[in-house]
């Protein structure tokens, strides 16, 4: 049995596309595909913008400043053997921190990196959708 209202359609929008434009369905089969198809693609690309709009409120409630917002391991200059070791370090504390570690306190002189790798594990925890919160002692005590 023939559904009447969609060969309607059909012809509707045959009548009403410009000329010489071809749609992507012939019947009304096909074009209950295509639209089945296309609500797939725009429900993939809602899923996306929400899981990147979680990325920005996860991001924007971070604490991390605009100046690390781009620090990763990948990018830390490690000079000498103990910013090697506080790299090997991050990066398993960063491990732990995705399986039930909750928190932990980075320590030791001005200059050595610190601010650094703490964004860098909170990038890489907030990309795999983690909340994040770094505190500063100078943020704390002004």
């Amino acid at each position: 049995m023939k559904n009447i209202a969609a060969v309607g359609v059909l012809e509707r929008i045959r009548r009403l596309a410009p000329q010489g434009s071809v749609p992507p369905y012939r019947t009304v089969e096909e074009w209950r595909e295509w639209q089945l198809a296309e609500g797939r693609k725009r429900s993939e690309e809602i899923n996306r913008q929400n899981r990147q709009l979680r990325v920005e409120k996860i991001l924007n409630r971070s604490g991390i400043q605009p100046l690390h917002s781009k620090c990763s391991f990948a990018n830390y200059q490690v000079q000498n053997d103990g910013q090697k070791y506080a790299l090997s370090q991050a990066k398993s504390i960063a491990d732990e921190l995705m399986t039930g570690c909750t928190n932990f306190v980075f320590s030791g002189k001005t200059g050595t990196g610190k601010n650094h790798l703490a964004a860098a594990m909170g990038n890489r925890l907030m990309v795999k959708g983690r909340s994040v919160i770094i505190v500063t002692v100078s943020s704390m005590t002004s």
